[in-house]
């Protein structure tokens, strides 16, 4: 079961389509929908206040598609795309490392990960993995900051079999402290196996660095400290599940050769039954997420691997959290494009014409809270004695870009890229679409749950204009927000 922590950037990796360059120009038709509406059984059940979200979508125009919420509060998407014989589900969960607030429980959502394949009352883990072995599902999952996701490809003529058995290890989940002890160790091995790598040293380092009290301060793996004395803790991942998996806090999204409508009766079928559970005022305010103060300076922390390695630079700014309300992250992902993208002047000279980097990352991840934007470059043996210079020159674009607003031309070119590669990318297959509608979904605030995400995003970049990133890099893009971490081999 591999984990990968930055899911993000797997999905940035699609394939150009060119059918559906064709389909989506040539769309016309809003498809409105309806959720429907059971006042009286919401009523009935301890769920959390469900919003009223809007089922229509410009982008999903020509794509039937509906959802619902559940008078449990779980929410569906639904969507039919032209894969004949494949649909794609995802099963996101509104809980990550940000919710592992209690001592001694870092990496618990990534813990959990792990332990929901160790099967429940009705089949063990085997049992489980061994079904959908014989109904040909492809099935996985992963963890980050923000939530939890498990998630597949199958076909349809086995996907109410694939919810009867997901509903049944969300619901009744079970395995006893031999194999928990069991899966605590694998998890020890991953850590260990993760940690060797460079670029999960320098990422725990700069979470370390950048958040004092926010549990963004640790990665989603968690602290070895913690990690070693999982198998001492089986009486404590019960209240975990308890608090978090729970219907009002997750979604079920299904893309593919389906039937919306009949779709979301199967999941109503088998995820009806599902009840929040009673969690008291102290229990919530126990786990409440701590606020991080506002950072006033600059931030610098130099660590030395033991082995030898290349030099790494990650240079992390303070941003707001993600809401697809407001054009913050649009106007983040223009100035990663303007700035730090294959094409960029920065690049250009560094990269490729002084040679002194081998690569520049600096993706934009949103996040439920407050959290960071990162630059990070790999120096090359040419590059490694200008780190302080390269350092500067990143800093040195920021300010360019705060001190003018960059021109109408540059900033078209930008927002042209942008919104082609997530035209072409979300629909480039019914995975591609279902993980984009599960991602934004659950990082966008509860109260603006609804298709119409995607069209909130896609619009505030197509809406940004220059004065926007010379405001954003005003505000958010100054050194004394901004959080490095260097880190070098052993030579």
């Amino acid at each position: 079961m591999a984990t990968r922590h930055h899911p993000v950037r797997n999905v940035r990796l699609f394939t150009r389509n060119k059918f559906w360059l064709a389909f989506i120009t040539c769309l016309a038709v809003i498809l409105t929908t309806s959720v429907s509406a059971h006042a009286k059984k919401r009523r009935k059940q301890r769920a959390e206040p469900v919003p009223v979200v809007s089922t229509q979508s410009k982008l999903l125009a020509g794509l039937p598609h509906a959802m619902d919420v559940l008078a449990n509060g779980l929410k569906i998407y639904a969507v039919k795309y032209p894969s004949p014989g494949v649909i794609a589900y995802q099963i996101p969960v509104r809980v990550g490392s940000r919710n592992e607030v209690l001592e001694g429980r870092t990496g618990f959502a990534h813990f959990f990960e792990h332990l929901m394949f160790r099967g429940t009352k009705k089949r063990t883990g085997k049992e489980f993995g061994d079904l959908y072995t014989r109904l040909g599902v492809e099935n996985n999952a992963w963890t980050w900051n923000d939530m939890t996701n498990y998630h597949g490809t199958a076909s349809p003529r086995v996907f109410e079999q694939i919810l009867e058995a997901e509903a049944d290890r969300f619901m009744n989940l079970s395995f006893d402290e031999k194999l928990f002890r069991d899966e605590a160790g694998a998890v020890l091995g991953e850590y260990n196996k993760n940690i060797a790598n460079p670029e999960n040293v320098i990422e725990e380092k700069l979470a370390e660095l950048a958040f004092e009290k926010h549990t963004y301060g640790h990665t989603t793996m968690g602290y070895k400290s913690d990690i070693v004395k999982y198998g001492e803790r089986y009486g404590d991942v019960w209240p975990f599940f308890k608090r978090h998996y729970r219907p009002s806090n997750t979604a079920i999204v299904v893309v593919g050769d389906i039937d919306p409508k009949r779709t979301i009766q199967l999941v109503k079928k088998y995820f009806g039954p599902w009840r929040n559970p009673v969690l008291t005022a102290a229990a919530l305010r126990a786990e409440s997420v701590p606020p991080e103060p506002v950072q006033t300076e600059a931030r610098i922390s130099s660590e030395t691997l033991d082995k030898p390695a290349q030099t790494r630079l990650a240079i992390a700014y303070k941003i707001p959290p993600f809401s697809s309300e407001n054009s913050d992250f649009a106007v983040l992902n223009a100035i990663a494009e303007i700035a730090f993208s294959d094409i960029s002047p920065f690049v250009q000279k560094y990269r490729y014409e002084q040679k002194w980097l081998d690569s520049v990352y600096a993706p934009v991840i949103e996040m439920i809270d407050p959290g960071i934007w990162t630059v990070n470059l790999r120096l090359s043996n040419t590059g490694k004695p200008h780190t302080e210079t390269l350092i500067t020159e990143v800093q040195k674009t920021l300010n360019a870009l705060a001190s003018a607003a960059p021109s109408s031309s540059i900033l078209t070119e930008a927002k042209n890229r942008l919104m082609n590669e997530r035209n072409v990318g979300w629909f480039s297959s019914p995975d591609a679409l279902a993980s984009r509608i599960a991602w934004y979904s659950t990082i966008d605030p509860p109260s603006l749950a609804g298709f119409s995400v995607l069209d909130r995003v896609m619009n505030s970049i197509k809406t940004l204009a220059p004065n926007q990133i010379q405001s954003f890099a005003q505000t958010h893009l100054v050194e004394a927000k901004r959080n490095i971490v260097i880190l070098r081999g052993n030579e």
